[in-house]
């Protein structure tokens, strides 16, 4: 039987799912500081995007277009054995109607992202 707790935790989880013209915007606004470190043409596999009282938290593996892998240990060379792969980790906010990095990192071993913004948009995701 499921506890009505249970069903609450997974509609929170469910329900900060963006819609995709929103999804859109959030990864459009992400990309340009993660070209910045990996190259052009980035684009992601999404494995989190949630949205909340005007903040997106964002857990994503970029490749380049057409989903060919990019080489971490080309970026970063030795760094890269102490990276956990290429994953981006980054939240957003909207900010007069626009979306805006308020920080992001590559690769992350930790949960660095806890303490900016809502906590509920990160449940779950080691906070």
């Amino acid at each position: 039987m499921t506890r009505p707790a249970s069903m609450l935790a997974l509609l929170a989880l469910c329900a900060a799912s963006p819609a995709p013209s929103q999804r859109r915007a959030v990864l459009d606004a992400l990309r340009p500081a993660i070209e910045k470190k990996l190259g052009r043409d980035v684009e992601f596999v999404v494995q989190v995007l949630r949205v909340e009282d005007g903040w997106a938290f964002v857990m994503a593996d970029p490749r380049r277009k057409g989903g060919k892998p990019i080489d971490g240990n080309r970026i970063f060379g030795d760094d890269f054995e102490n990276m956990d792969g290429l994953r981006v980790d980054a939240l957003l906010q909207l900010r007069s109607g626009r979306w805006r990095v308020v920080d992001h990192a590559i690769g992350a071993t930790d949960v660095w992202y806890c303490d900016i913004g809502p906590k509920r948009l990160k449940r779950g995701y080691g906070c």
